[in-house]
C-alpha cells in the first residue's frame, strides 16, 4: 500500500520540524497512542491501540529516522506488531519547505501488513491507514496553528 500527500501548514520550517520529531506532541495526536518514547537520533519506541476491520488491536512498535535533515525532513522505517493481529513494517519521506508565510510538509509512505490485518481486504485497509494519516496531519497542523481541528464529513454527519 502506497499513500501521498500534502499540506500546507502556517508555522515556519523549524517550528514544524521541531513539532515533528517531539514524542511529548506527537503522543497527542497519533490515534490512540499510549505512549511514545525516545529521540531523533536513538529511535522512538511506541505503543497504540487502535481498532481496524471490527477489531481493536494493541500495537507496539518502533520508528527510526535516517537521512535526518533538521528543518527539511527525513526518511522513517517504521515496524510495529499487535498482540493476535499481526504485523506491519513501512517507510516514510517527510520533507518540509517554506512556503509563504508557513511550511509546505509533503509525505510519501509505503506499508506492508501481515497476520490477520492482511486477510482484511486491502481497501479496508487502506482506507482506515488514509484516515489515521489525514487525521493526524490535520490534528498536527491545527496545534500548531493553535486552532481546533476540523472534523471530517462522516464525525460531522455522526454528529461526533
Amino acid at each position: 500500500m502506497e499513500l501521498a500527500g500534502q499540506r500546507f501548514i502556517a508555522a515556519d520550517p523549524e517550528r514544524v520540524w521541531q513539532a515533528l520529531i517531539d514524542p511529548v506532541f506527537l503522543k497527542d495526536l497519533i490515534p490512540g497512542c499510549q505512549s511514545m518514547r525516545g529521540d531523533p537520533q536513538n529511535g522512538y519506541d511506541i505503543t497504540a491501540e487502535r481498532g481496524v476491520g471490527g477489531f481493536t488491536a494493541r500495537l507496539t512498535g518502533r520508528i527510526d529516522l535516517e537521512d535526518v535533515r533538521p528543518g527539511e525532513g527525513a526518511f522513517l522505517r517504521a515496524s510495529g506488531e499487535g498482540t493476535g493481529v499481526g504485523a506491519a513494517q513501512g517507510t516514510a519521506r517527510i520533507s518540509l519547505a517554506p512556503e509563504g508565510a508557513g511550511t509546505r510538509l509533503s509525505w510519501t509512505v509505503a506499508a506492508r501488513v501481515g497476520g490477520r490485518l492482511a486477510a482484511l481486504p486491502g481497501f479496508a485497509v487502506e482506507m482506515a491507514a488514509r484516515r489515521v494519516a489525514d487525521g493526524f496531519v490535520e490534528r498536527f497542523a491545527a496545534a500548531l496553528e493553535g486552532r481546533e481541528p476540523r472534523r471530517g464529513w462522516i464525525a460531522r454527519l455522526a454528529g461526533g
